[in-house]
């Protein structure tokens, strides 16, 4: 078994990869390991940041939060919460996925996977609201991006590198996140018996108007039984759209998307129903203990129906952000393969969420249908770690 070393500031932290860069020790960096996001890997070494936590700034009135990335998140959404604001791009909780149960693990593995929920095709991404960071190369180098405010500069935005990078680039020490206040109000219209082809045009026509839409996921009718909602049919399809904002112009904006689609059925979800859908939706826990290989699978709305047409039979899915995402979990690998050859031909991003550690030490965890990515990530990499010591093969094999 590797040695666990678990520093507890900044200074230990560089001190200990500077070693590692001499010896050329490959390092896996995890926080609490809630996690199992890329391939497994094999390393002389582990670098655990969970002692590195706690909020070190918060000003609710200019809208950040700067924190140390061992820091939950269930720590720094109680405290915002405490000031009604939140998190916009609305963090996953992957422990129902993995776990069967609530495991928010902490705030820099949240960073490292640019976990972003339903609302990311209306208000952005994680990235989107990375600030800035401090963090320590694969040199042993301490380095710092961004700040408090965003400002539009020349050069390359680290902060947009290091998301979703999964600890490749360098070791997070802090993060710097703006906040939003929350929304006063939601409600959720949902449109009942619709097939895919006809749930991505409904997108379309909501996403055309001026309605402020917030949330837009399609579930087929037998993937919908784990919603226990009282405002939800049992055995039919939905199409969800949310609307948020002041109470009264939610609930004028959910009369227009009744007059826009004309549907007899429909049903609207209240504030309390609405926020338990989009957290169930949000957590995927449709997949909740599930033993299936389960993807994310990001498309041109154009080549969605068609991948559907093609694959539903075989995979258990739903669509979100507005036909631009679709979840989905399989059996058979045979299956992830022919997805992958779609995904390439027509511009798509494959990346593999949960399965077995066979499947995850023996397959690839990212597909590309940009074959200059992957090149391009080598190059970055290199200059961020240049012995490769950092979570080596986590994104791709070899580097």
């Amino acid at each position: 078994m590797n040695d666990i070393y678990s520093p507890v500031n900044e200074k230990e932290v560089s001190d200990f990869i500077y070693e590692c860069h001499k010896d050329s020790s490959p390092i896996e960096i995890i926080g609490n390991n809630s996690k199992k996001i890329g391939r497994v890997i094999q390393c002389s070494k582990t670098l655990c940041l969970e002692k590195i936590n706690g909020i070190i700034e918060y000003f609710p009135e200019e809208l950040y939060i700067k924190v140390k990335v061992g820091t939950s998140l269930e720590e720094i959404e109680n405290t915002l919460d405490s000031k009604n604001q939140t998190f916009g791009f609305e963090p996953m909780d992957l422990g129902f996925l993995y776990e069967g149960k609530s495991r928010g693990g902490t705030i820099g593995g949240v960073v490292a996977c640019n976990l972003s929920g339903p609302r990311r095709f209306k208000i952005g991404a994680l990235r989107d609201h990375l600030l800035g960071f401090k963090a320590i190369n694969g040199s042993g180098e301490q380095i710092k991006s961004g700040g408090t405010v965003v400002k539009n500069v020349t050069g390359y935005d680290l902060s947009k590198l290091v998301s979703g990078s999964y600890g490749t680039l360098c070791a997070l020490t802090e993060v710097t996140l703006k906040v939003l206040p929350k929304y006063e109000y939601q409600e959720t219209f949902c449109l009942y018996g619709l097939n895919h082809n006809e749930a991505i045009n409904f997108f379309s026509t909501a996403m055309d108007t001026s309605l402020e839409i917030s949330g837009a996921c399609f579930y087929p009718a037998d993937n919908t039984r784990f919603f226990r909602l009282n405002d939800i049919k049992q055995n039919n399809s939905i199409l969800s759209l949310r609307v948020e904002g002041p109470k009264t112009s939610v609930q004028e904006r959910i009369q227009q998307l009744r007059k826009i689609f004309g549907a007899s059925d429909y049903s609207v979800l209240d504030i309390f129903q609405s926020k338990a859908f989009w957290n169930l939706s949000k957590n995927l826990e449709l997949f909740k203990n599930t033993n299936e290989i389960v993807c994310k699978l990001s498309l041109p709305i154009t080549n969605a129906s068609e991948f559907l047409s093609k694959f539903s039979n075989d995979i258990k899915y739903f669509i979100d952000w507005a036909g631009g995402l679709i979840w989905l979990s399989t059996k058979d690998v045979e299956t992830i393969s022919k997805m992958r050859i779609f995904s390439v031909k027509n511009n798509g991003h494959l990346t593999i969420y949960k399965s077995d550690d066979n499947y995850r030490r023996t397959e690839e965890f990212l597909t590309c249908g940009d074959t200059n990515f992957k090149i391009l990530s080598s190059k970055i990499k290199k200059s961020f770690d240049p012995n490769l010591i950092l979570n080596p093969g986590k994104m791709y094999a070899g580097i």
